[in-house]
């Protein structure tokens, strides 16, 4: 039975997304621009500096790649929760008889598959163009089976944000922060082997790395131990979903002692 309702929520989170045309254009546009802001970016500090961790051909690939995981992430779950809480239908919502947590988790499922096979489209397109096939079908065997893990880890990072807004009844101020953790952190915008030798050893030590460092890293042929990384991120998926677990249930109890 919930098989059968995970793959409805999956095809209505994809069909949904094509009702909002006018976003997709403006969505495929904006990806654009971005790439090409960063390729001439990046072209000029090249040109002007010499670097030895990436080639410019390899620092663009990190780009795109970035962006192409940035859009089929589920970057919109703790804004739901935080909606449903400011207007009062997240009790209504938690009765269902179906988890709404497996509800949020297979939409958005739909909606990265929509994003994967359809907006990202001219993303693959500029990749081809300007960087060809460079990358061994292994590396993007290891690049697949890490990134269903980062895609995991992102959504429970999400739902603890989401938790947060019952306490601060709106998701604004919490979003801004999260989107400061994801771009400093997590090598949103570039490699972590780029920031200080200081800064880099505690960054390793957080697991926000995963979500792009390490899966386009892999797929570059940066990083050898694989599995050890694969380990890690498994161990770090557990310890963020316990903290998730526990603080919903806390949340939980808090909200039906307030609801009388």
């Amino acid at each position: 039975m919930k098989y059968k309702i995970g793959k409805r929520l999956i095809k209505i989170g994809f069909l949904t997304n094509q009702i909002y045309k006018e976003a997709i254009l403006v969505n495929v546009l904006t990806n654009f621009l971005f790439i090409i802001m960063q390729y001439y970016m990046w072209k000029v500090v090249y040109e002007t500096n010499s670097m030895d961790m990436y080639s410019f051909k390899e620092m663009f690939s990190y780009i795109i790649l970035a962006q192409l995981i940035g859009n089929i992430y589920p970057v919109n779950v703790s804004r739901r929760i935080g909606q449903l809480v400011r207007t009062g239908d997240i009790s209504l919502t938690l009765l269902n008889p179906f988890s709404f947590i497996e509800q949020l988790f297979f939409e958005n499922v739909g909606t990265s598959l929509f994003k994967l096979l359809i907006t990202n489209i001219p993303l693959y397109a500029m990749y081809l163009i300007f960087i060809g096939v460079n990358v061994s079908v292994l590396n993007v065997l290891k690049f697949i089976l890490i990134l269903m893990f980062s895609y995991f880890f992102y959504f429970v990072f999400e739902l603890l944000f989401g938790i947060l807004s019952f306490y601060t009844k709106s998701s604004w101020g919490l979003n801004s922060f999260k989107y400061v953790i994801i771009v400093l952190f997590s090598g949103r915008l570039m490699p972590l082997n780029f920031y200080p030798q200081s800064i880099l050893k505690i960054l390793n030590l957080l697991p926000f790395k995963y979500m792009y460092n390490v899966p386009i890293s892999i797929l570059l042929g940066k990083f050898s131990n694989f599995w050890g990384m694969l380990f890690l991120l498994g161990i770090n998926l557990i310890i963020i979903f316990l903290i998730y677990k526990i603080s919903f249930a806390k949340t939980i109890k808090r909200l039906t002692i307030q609801g009388g």
